[in-house]
Formats: C-alpha cells, sequence, structure tokens
C-alpha cells in the first residue's frame, strides 16, 4: 500500500485556513506518537470530517457517523477492502428465484458489548423501528421490504415488494441494535451511548470534540487492533493536515492542497484508495429554463471538467462520465466525460429563449472539497455561456435536509457515495420517479425495475449502463469529477483505507 502523492483527494471538507485547537487528547497522548511502534501502539487517534447529530443508527446515515456505526454495531453482512460482499452477523444467506424472499442465518457466537446475545428478534427490531419511524434516514435503505420475520432466534426471513438483486449489498447499511435496551432507554439516551455488538464501544462523546472508543474483547470476529480508538471531530481539511503531521492525529482525510505537503513529511505519509463518490450538478427539472433538456445541456457543456480535476484539484481527480465511480457496481467504462463546448453551449443557450434571469446554484459550505471555489469555477462557466448564476451556499444540515426534501430552487452541487458500492441506491434515489432527484422518466422507471430483478450481474450491469446513457443524453444530472479519498497516515500504521470511505480498526 505505498503513498502515491501524484493522485490527491477530493476530500469531503472545503480548504480552510483557521487553525483549530484539539482538544481532549491530553488522556491520549500515546495514539498521536509518530516514534512509537505500532505493535506498542494502544491508541490511534483518526479524524471525521464532522461531529454526528446522533449515534443511533435510526436517524443518522451521513458518512462522519457512519465511520462510528461500523466500529461500534454489526450489520448482516459487510464489504471488505477490495469492495466484496462478506458475512458478518450473517453466516450465509440465499433468495429464493424471484430474489423477493431472502433468508438469513446468523451466526450463535455474537453477544452485544453488554454481553446479551444477539438474536433475530434484535433484527427484525432493528429494521421494523427504522421502517415505522417518518423520522428514520436509515428506513430510506429500506424502501423494498414488505415484510421480515424471525424464523427462530437465528434465521431472519425477508419478504420484499418485488425483486432486489443486491439486497446483500443493502443489507451493509443496516446496523443492529438492541432491542431490550433501546427499548428500555428510548431512542434519545441510547443516541448519547449506544451498545452495540461491533470490534468497538463507546466510551464517552464529548461534544464539540470527539468520541472514544474501546475495545470490546469479546467480538466475536477480529478483534480491534488497537485497544483505544479516538474520532476527532475534524472539519478543516487544513487542520486535518497540520495534526498529522504533528502527530496529534494518526488517520485523517486529506483535501487536495495538503498532499503534497504530507507526501514531504517525516512523520506521517499519503495512502490513497479509488473512491465510491462522484460529486455532480443536479438539476431541479421542474423549475424554469431547467425543465428544458437543451437547457441542461447547455449547463453541462459549458463546464470543463478536465479544468476541474487538472488544475482546482491539483491533476487528480478524475472528469466523472456518470453518476457512479469505477469501483461501484454497474459501472460502464464505455461512456466518456462531457467534454467542453462553449459554443454549442451558447447556440443552445440562446435557441431555449433564456431571457437573461438569474438561476439559483445552491451548495453545502462544508463536507465536499474546494467546495467554495468549485462552485465559483461552475458560475464562471455558465456566466461565459450567458447564463446568469447566484450563489447559494448552505450549512451542510439545512443543504442535506433541502435535498431529501427536492427543494432546490436551481442548480445544486452534491455528491453521491454508495457504501454499498452498488449503483441501484444512487440511481434509485436520483432518478426514480418521486425520488430525490427531480426526473419522472418512465423509460428509467422501467430500467430499474428490471436490474433489480436480474440475477446474472451481465444482464444486470447492462440495465444499469442504459440508465447512465439516457441520463447523459437528457442531461438529468452533468456530473463533473469522481474522487479518490486520499489519507495522511502516520509512518508504521497498520491500516487500510476502503472505497466506501469507511475508517475501520479490526
Amino acid at each position: 500500500m505505498a503513498p502515491i502523492a501524484r493522485r490527491l483527494l477530493a476530500a469531503v471538507a472545503i480548504t480552510g485556513t483557521a487553525a483549530l485547537v484539539l482538544s481532549g487528547c491530553a488522556d491520549f497522548s500515546s495514539g498521536g506518537s509518530s516514534t512509537s511502534t505500532d505493535s506498542a501502539r494502544t491508541t490511534v487517534t483518526a479524524a471525521l470530517v464532522g461531529e454526528p447529530s446522533t449515534l443511533d443508527p435510526v436517524f443518522d446515515t451521513n458518512l462522519p457517523t457512519l465511520n462510528v456505526f461500523q466500529n461500534v454495531f454489526d450489520q448482516l453482512t459487510t464489504i471488505d477492502a477490495d469492495g466484496a460482499v462478506q458475512p458478518g452477523l450473517a453466516t450465509k444467506w440465499t433468495h429464493d428465484e424471484a430474489l423477493t424472499t431472502w433468508t438469513f442465518t446468523l451466526r450463535s457466537d455474537a453477544k452485544f458489548s453488554d454481553d446479551s446475545p444477539v438474536t433475530a428478534d434484535d433484527v427484525v427490531y432493528t429494521y421494523e423501528t427504522a421502517m415505522k419511524n417518518p423520522e428514520s434516514n436509515l428506513g430510506g435503505y429500506m424502501t423494498a421490504i414488505k415484510s421480515l420475520e424471525a424464523t427462530d432466534d437465528t434465521t431472519v426471513v425477508f419478504h420484499l415488494k418485488a425483486a432486489y438483486a443486491p439486497f446483500d449489498r443493502q443489507v451493509t447499511l443496516v446496523s443492529i441494535l438492541p432491542k431490550a435496551i433501546y427499548e428500555a432507554e428510548g431512542a434519545k439516551a441510547f443516541g448519547q451511548k449506544p451498545v452495540g455488538s461491533g470490534p468497538y464501544e463507546v466510551v464517552k462523546w464529548t461534544h464539540g470534540d470527539s468520541i472514544t472508543l474501546k475495545r470490546n474483547p469479546d467480538y466475536w470476529g477480529d478483534k480491534g487492533k488497537y485497544e483505544n480508538v479516538v474520532l476527532q471531530f475534524v472539519p478543516d481539511e487544513t487542520t486535518r493536515a497540520n495534526s498529522v503531521q504533528s502527530g496529534d492525529i494518526d488517520v485523517a482525510l486529506l483535501g487536495p492542497a495538503s498532499v503534497s505537503t504530507i507526501s514531504s513529511s517525516d512523520a506521517a505519509e499519503v495512502v490513497d484508495t479509488k473512491s465510491n463518490r462522484v460529486i455532480y450538478t443536479g438539476f431541479n427539472a421542474k423549475a424554469e429554463w431547467l425543465d428544458d433538456p437543451d437547457f441542461r445541456k447547455a449547463v453541462s457543456l459549458a463546464i470543463d471538467r478536465k479544468a476541474i480535476s487538472e488544475n482546482l484539484m491539483s491533476g487528480t481527480t478524475e472528469p466523472a462520465s456518470q453518476l457512479i465511480a469505477s469501483v461501484t457496481q454497474g459501472y460502464d467504462a464505455s461512456i466518456e466525460p462531457t467534454e467542453q463546448d462553449v459554443t454549442e453551449a451558447k447556440r443552445l443557450v440562446a435557441a431555449s429563449g433564456y431571457d437573461g434571469s438569474t438561476i439559483t446554484l445552491s451548495y453545502p459550505t462544508t463536507t465536499l472539497p474546494q467546495i467554495q471555489q468549485l462552485a465559483q469555477s461552475v458560475q464562471q462557466y455558465l456566466e461565459k455561456v450567458g447564463i446568469a448564476v447566484k450563489l447559494d451556499g448552505q450549512e451542510f444540515s439545512a443543504f442535506s435536509a433541502n435535498w431529501f426534501a427536492a427543494k432546490f430552487a436551481g442548480l445544486y452541487l452534491y455528491a453521491f457515495a454508495p457504501s454499498a458500492l452498488d449503483a441501484d441506491l444512487p440511481l434509485e434515489m436520483l432518478l426514480k420517479t418521486g425520488g430525490q432527484g427531480y426526473v419522472s422518466d418512465p423509460q428509467i422507471d422501467a430500467l430499474l425495475s428490471d436490474e433489480l430483478a436480474e440475477s446474472d450481474e451481465t444482464a444486470r450491469d447492462k440495465d444499469i449502463a442504459d440508465i447512465s446513457k439516457i441520463v447523459a443524453a437528457k442531461t438529468y444530472y452533468a456530473p463533473l469529477v469522481a474522487d479518490t479519498y486520499t489519507y495522511g497516515v502516520t509512518k508504521g500504521l497498520d491500516w487500510t483505507p476502503r472505497p466506501n470511505g469507511m475508517i475501520l480498526f479490526n
């Protein structure tokens, strides 16, 4: 796993210059020492790009929180470092020919950190709790489920509304709750100090600073490599890089501007992997002007993806051709990224009858790489072809809420990174009629149904590729760049990055 300095990250935070004083590390001084050997290390400190809103898996599904959940909870299946599905709580699973009935057999030796066994009733309770609560973000991953049942202590049977080929990947997103504890404590209390069955357990959540985990000695699987894990909240990418250099943090996601600095460091190295994330321009396709496919095409043609990748992202992110990255099931390498064509963009704008009305471009002010600069670049590209753009930076939680509710006035910048490494989730949410996007296309809806019913991967990949081609032809979205996850890591640390962005320590 050699460092690759020339491949920089499209990180999940903007570049900033303000310093953030990292507090709460005094009790864990051994975690940041770059001189200690990894075998002697008892504590490792990793940076999260944001702070969870809750540690209740039912309600928070953002990447920083998933990094906590994947260390503290178990899921029925898991994604390995190569992106393949592997057993988790379930040792095996089968489905019927119609792909509508899935049976998972649970291991009998899994226990929650309070020493109570994990049973099929806990699995059923977790799914039903999320499915029944209208405020549950996790419930959005369960729309295919009609019902489920525990046929005995170690068997769970899911009955789906329709065929769902990647269901074994979808369940990797659902962390299993202890029914008795969750019912006794309630969601609010549980979300402050949860109990899971994973390789680590939560010791303390210092709000505004960090979450401290300790190794679960009774974990059924591979034990945690380190006795303690401190997950420090560091949204600013410059601060993350400085903290890796100083030894205060051992693992940190880097931004494009920070990689060269870490590459020349004596204390840390650069480690990267292709990521599952694509940054895109979205359209409210029901808004004036943006309801015209040719006008949307003009927007896409106006943007220079190569310049964004080579200059803004320091020459290492790749122009994106579709809404899914190359590590994701369903990616079609034959689809080429849209190349800038200013002349054609101007022609399409003029032909549309566009009257110069200002179009709003919304974006989250944190969590995406170089996001302020990216928004400004897109604004400038569009203005060069005659489209007036007003920038609308929004605090991330407000932006996320508007995205889920499909409430953007015009254009917006965002990203999708499916943790299950399968195309269905982003395509369903962004393209299916009634989803989080602004698309209603019967042909896409039909193909989405077809790909879910395909047990043959080749046939399924073709359906997904056909969807991506329709998106390109009608410019329902304008994919911009595909990320690389690049980290600064203390030299000698035993840790491997994953294409789904999970920071795991077992």
